[in-house]
């Protein structure tokens, strides 16, 4: 029979009243045993960079994809994503609060981290549309005209068109005449700016397929860089990530390459170390600016402090983080001026609470919940007046959907986003363990994920140990405890 006194690992939370999803989590498999659940990543750019690194793209459509304001994705290059990073970082977000919830505390991806990161511009109309109906033939000719090809009718699914097809074009054309008209230029710079928002920013789980709905707000090419395609690349990346969190997914889309930079510009424990810098696409064109603060990364990586590919480590290492291993402020104020204007000319709306778009999905963004990440003090955040199983509802069954109507209610935070834009103290100080906040937040969350209790006999490989140690230091203090009671 096990002792009265014998500890028990809760791994939290101790109040349900903020995680209010924690049953269905992919956080309580894992702690009942399922430990092995590694996402699939899906995405499908493979064929872009290959395109482009055997035919670089002219200089007159990278203007035009400057001007668009998706230069910075193309200059930061394709990272390989790490599966096992990308599902031990989901294992801590939190749909119910759209933040990782780590030991030090809350963290996630904002406004400022798209921007300084991509180069994505936040701050503008948001990426909506009207939802129509059409028919293969409606897609064939605003193909046409748009893109310059006509894709057969075999290359469409619901309002879908295959990536293979998408590439052949572009290989079948690979080069931009000199003598070209602007119009010629306009349609070679949508391909690539097509591809690049279905294929890597706006990825979704079809596997082969971009959606075309993106399309027609390409037509004017003038009009494209005021959209907010940051927001809206945040908003999908959060909509994925929040239902990759739920124990019935296996898999996860949206623009990985942020969340995986994210990490490595942030958590110590999860980063690889710049060996030397790469130069392919580093050197910008005469006129053009120079990448984002993501490019970085394009290097030569090691991994001789820390590992890669192996989900136990990566989730040992988050159960055990302490504080001076997660970078609250990895943007100091001369390296966001060191970089170009465009990785920072929304900086006024970065703190922004309010909803964010990208067509049906809409999201929550939430800077009162991470004021460290500013360098700002963190007090216990308000709740935000959202529904918690927001990441549920989705396009299908919508058709004929204007969804600028639809989420009219949520526009008006947007619409005046200026308004809600969150300030506090300046933080001079790390958080002392009995601050008011790290004891609220410590009641309210999931400390550890990974169970020392469910680790089998004889396993071969890495053993984690973190939450085992924080289960013996807690069993000891016990004995020592009823030592001294009995005296």
């Amino acid at each position: 029979m096990a002792n009265d006194s014998e500890y028990k690992l809760d791994p939290g939370p101790l109040e349900s009243n903020v995680l209010t999803g924690q049953l269905t989590h992919r956080s309580q498999d894992i702690w009942e045993g399922n430990v092995n659940m590694i996402l699939n990543t899906r995405r499908e750019d493979g064929n872009f960079w290959k395109l482009i690194e055997k035919y670089p793209i002219h200089p007159r459509v990278l203007e035009v994809i400057r001007l668009s304001g998706l230069y910075g994705v193309y200059k930061s290059n394709r990272p390989a994503i790490d599966r096992s990073l990308i599902t031990a970082l989901v294992e801590r977000w939190r749909p119910e609060t759209h933040t990782f919830h780590f030991r030090t505390g809350e963290a996630t991806i904002t406004l400022q981290d798209v921007e300084v990161l991509y180069g994505l511009p936040v701050n503008g109309d948001p990426v909506l549309g009207n939802e129509m109906i059409r028919t293969i033939e409606d897609w064939q000719n605003i193909c046409q005209r748009l893109l310059g090809f006509v894709p057969s009718r075999e290359d469409f699914k619901t309002n879908s068109i295959k990536v293979a097809a998408f590439n052949s074009h572009m290989l079948s054309q690979p080069h931009l005449s000199n003598m070209a008209t602007q119009d010629m230029v306009n349609q070679k710079a949508r391909c690539f700016m097509f591809w690049m928002i279905a294929g890597m920013m706006m990825a979704d789980t079809s596997g082969g397929y971009l959606k075309l709905m993106y399309l027609p707000m390409l037509e004017n090419v003038d009009k494209i860089g005021s959209y907010s395609w940051g927001s809206a690349t945040l908003a999908y990346l959060y909509h994925f990530l929040c239902k990759a969190s739920q124990s019935t997914q296996n898999e996860i889309a949206g623009f990985l390459p942020l969340l995986q930079i994210w990490a490595w510009e942030r958590v110590t424990v999860l980063r690889p170390q710049i060996v030397a810098h790469r130069d392919a696409r580093t050197i910008s064109h005469v006129g053009l600016p120079r990448g984002p603060h993501a490019t970085r990364w394009f290097a030569h990586l090691s991994w001789t402090n820390t590992t890669k590919h192996v989900l136990k480590v990566y989730r040992d290492a988050l159960d055990s983080m302490i504080e001076d291993q997660f970078i609250w402020e990895p943007y100091s104020d001369d390296l966001i001026e060191s970089l170009p204007l465009y990785c920072h000319a929304g900086r006024d709306i970065w703190r922004v609470r309010v909803p964010i778009f990208c067509w049906d999905v809409v999201e929550v963004h939430l800077p009162d919940r991470v004021m460290r990440q500013f360098g700002l003090q963190q007090a216990i955040p308000t709740p935000f007046p959202f529904d918690s199983n927001h990441f549920r509802h989705d396009r299908r069954g919508r058709p004929n959907t204007n969804w600028e109507l639809e989420h009219a209610h949520w526009l008006s935070f947007w619409n005046q986003r200026l308004q809600y834009s969150c300030d506090a103290p300046v933080n001079n100080e790390p958080l002392r363990y009995d601050d008011p906040y790290l004891i609220w937040f410590r009641r309210i969350t999931r400390l550890v994920i990974g169970n020392p209790n469910s680790r089998p006999q004889n396993q071969q490989g890495y053993v984690p140990n973190s939450t085992a140690y924080e289960t013996m230091v807690c069993h000891l203090l016990l004995l020592l405890f009823s030592v001294v009671a009995a005296k």
